[in-house]
Parts: structure tokens; sequence; C-alpha cells
């Protein structure tokens, strides 16, 4: 399809974008990108930008009047999801979902009343009413996990073990929620969930990839965070005798008719847990190593939808129940307290041939703290391999060579990953 000529409108600068305006160039669009922040690595790659923040609607409305644009794109962030679904709906441009679907799958409450109308397992949770101190918690089994229902990256999570630490998790939680509202949920203290990728075009439905998602807590009160995920899940098989039809029965009606879905689950004793959903592209950038597997580029895919509102020429169809022929890896590095004064390694990975991409999100100079969120993430990298025996290769020598030293002379990473026998 002939794109040339054609101006896109990318709300969000992060790194994450610099693949976005990249891949959209590459298919002769003319690329915009509007944040607040003039220092967005994304803006410096692109045909045009703005220092117009992403919630701004009517200066963006105008922004896209004035560019005479032909579509909206944003992915990465639950945030900006709202701003390109109300914005083209102003401008009467396509955008994948509406707002009814954004209102279920950003709020982790309302999909996982959702997913129990279609009998699909969810971790157990608590329920209250307006103030929380005046409920009677008392009734709580601990441990349990307090976390904002509408807030994406880990953002204001606090795992609880009393009554007291729970009163301080939920202050915290509250004030990373737009809504004001909070989610309890029974914790299971587990090292690894999964993660399910589906792909829909045209109400097709395809479980595009499938992972174990290995995580890391720095503290018993913080959340979990990935330090890999690795392709494809050990539990694929079963997921799909078990409960794939029900997930899809659940996306069906939502009313999903194009896009690309990330659904979050824990795992304990061979038992699922559904837990969060994204209706977008993800951190992990999963669909450059979908596109290892099978050729078809999701993101490419993705910004043919937001010009356009077709999927054609991107069919992945032939390739569903998470065909993965190569063992595959998003690999995580996350930081400890500290100020980055040098960063080794960077030039062993970019010259391994299994290495597919890598997103980096620290330079040097850029002051860590402990958030117990994605802040605390250094690089992602995805790697496809021949074999599990040469990705557990290709990991112990990304783990020798990737270091990052503070200014006082100490390993800022957190932990390393390696494959389990």
């Amino acid at each position: 399809m002939d794109f040339k000529g054609k101006k896109l409108l990318i709300l969000g600068g992060i790194t994450h974008m610099i693949d976005v305006v990249e891949t959209a160039k590459n298919m002769g669009l003319y690329t915009i990108v509007t944040d607040f922040s003039p220092t967005s690595p994304a803006k410096e790659i692109a045909d045009k930008s703005y220092d117009v923040s992403t919630t701004d609607i009517d200066s963006l409305l105008k922004i896209a009047i004035e560019e005479e644009i032909d579509g909206v794109f944003t992915g990465f962030e639950d945030l900006n999801l709202w701003s390109a679904q109300e914005l083209c709906e102003k401008l009467n441009l396509s955008f994948y979902a509406t707002k009814e679907q954004l209102e279920i799958t950003t709020n982790k409450k309302r999909f996982k009343e959702y997913c129990k109308q279609y009998e699909i397992p969810v971790v157990e949770e608590y329920f209250f009413e307006n103030d929380f101190k005046e409920w009677d918690i008392e009734e709580i089994k601990f441990p349990v996990i307090i976390k904002p229902i509408d807030s994406y990256g880990s953002k204001g999570i606090t795992v609880c073990y009393s009554i007291d630490e729970l009163l301080k998790g939920y202050e915290k939680a509250i004030s990373f929620s737009k809504q004001k509202k909070v989610i309890i949920e029974r914790f299971i203290d587990n090292d690894y969930g999964v993660e399910m990728y589906y792909t829909i075009q045209n109400g097709q439905i395809t479980l595009s990839a499938m992972t174990d998602r290995y995580v890391y807590s720095q503290t018993k009160e913080s959340p979990p965070l990935p330090i890999a995920t690795i392709f494809p899940s050990k539990h694929l098989n079963y997921f799909c005798d078990n409960l794939d039809n029900r997930v899809r029965e659940m996306i069906k009606g939502l009313g999903i008719e194009n896009g690309v879905v990330l659904i979050q689950s824990l795992i304990n004793k061979d038992s699922f847990y559904i837990y969060e959903m994204a209706y977008r592209l993800s951190g992990e950038k999963h669909y450059q190593i979908v596109e290892k597997q099978t050729g078809v580029n999701l993101l490419e895919m993705m910004i043919s939808l937001a010009i356009n509102g077709s999927t054609f020429g991107y069919d992945i169809t032939n390739y569903d129940h998470a065909y993965t022929p190569f063992p595959s890896c998003n690999l995580s590095f996350l930081l400890k307290e500290g100020t980055i004064d040098k960063i080794t390694g960077l030039d062993v990975i970019e010259d391994m041939p299994q290495v597919v991409s890598y997103v980096r999100t620290h330079e040097i100079g850029d002051e860590v703290e402990i958030t117990g969120s994605y802040f605390q993430m250094f690089i992602r990298i995805n790697i496809v391999s021949s074999s599990f025996e040469d990705l557990s290769n290709v990991i112990r020598k990304i783990n020798q060579s990737i270091r990052v030293i503070s200014k006082n002379g100490k390993d800022m990473i957190l932990t390393r990953f390696t494959i389990p026998n």
C-alpha cells in the first residue's frame, strides 16, 4: 500500500517511540511527534515535532487540522490511548479502540469483572466502598497487593503484610490513580507469570505469542518487576487446551475488531489467574520477535490501521497458537539506587546476530531512585536464537558484558537472569 505523502501524528516521544517513527518513515509516511518535553528522543528523528502535551486535546486538534494529518498513533502507555481515541473521534479518523473498550481494558477492576462473565479465573480480591479506613480490613488475609485501578508500569503498587502496611499502601496507590480508586488482591508469591499476546484482524483472533514472564522483587513490599520473558511459554499446550477459547470469547465480547492485545496472568500450581490487559503495543516490543518468527510486522500493521483502518497485507492468521520455531527472550536489567557514571558492554550486544534490538531508557548522569516501578528499568533486549542452548549462551554472554557503574564505583545492576534448568 502506498503511504507516500500521508501524515502521521504520533502522541508521545519516549525512547520506545523511536522505532515507531523509523518504521513509519520507512513506510513513506511524514511523521509528526508531540508531547510536553522538548528533549523527547523520538522528536530528534521525526520530520516535525511539537512541544505540546498529549493531554491538551484542543491544541492537538489545532495541530492536526493545520497539518492535515491522515492518522494518529500511540502505543506503550495507556494514558495516550485516551487522547488518541478522543482526537480521532473529533477528526473523524480511524482508531482501533472505542472509548467503551478502553474503559474496560485500562481499568484493572472492570477488566477482571468482565473476565468473570466468561468464566476466566482471576486473582481473588477484596471489595470496599468509599473511605478505605472505615472498611472492615480485619477480614483481609495477608499478604495482599494493592494497586491503582488505572495505572501502568507498576506505578503505585505495594505488597502488604499487615494492616499498617496496607494503610500506607492505600495512600500510595491513591496518589497514582487518576480515578482515585484502588484494587486489593491476594498476593501470589511466584517468580514468574505468563503473558498471552493476541492479534485481531477483522474480527479474526490469533494467539500470536505466549511467554513465561520472570520477575524480581527487591524488597518484600516491592511489586515484582520483569527481568525476562521467554518465548514460547512452557504452559502453552495447557493454556490452549483449557483457557484459550474462553479468552477468545471474551475478546469477541468486547467487540474488538482489530489491534493487538496483551493479557497478563499469574500461575500457581498449574492454575492461571488473569489480572490485567493492555489493548496496545507493549513495552517489550513483542512484535519484533513475532516478525522474526513469522515475517509479519505487527507495528507496521498498527500504523497502517491508523492511516486507513485496514490490516490488509499483514495476515498473521496462519501463525496461530503462538507459532514460535525459534526460542526467544526479552531480557531486562533493573537498576539499584545511584547516579550512572559509566556504561559498558553495549557494543558487545550490538555485534551479536541473535540480538534483534534493544531499548535503553537511562543514560550516563541519570539519577536512579528505588521506586519499585519500571523507572528502574535500564535496558530491554530482544533476542531470537536457534535453540534454547544457544539462547542460554547468549544471555550468559550479555550478563558478562553489560555493566552500569555508579559514581561511587558500584555495580548498579540489581539482578541478572539465567534460564532455569
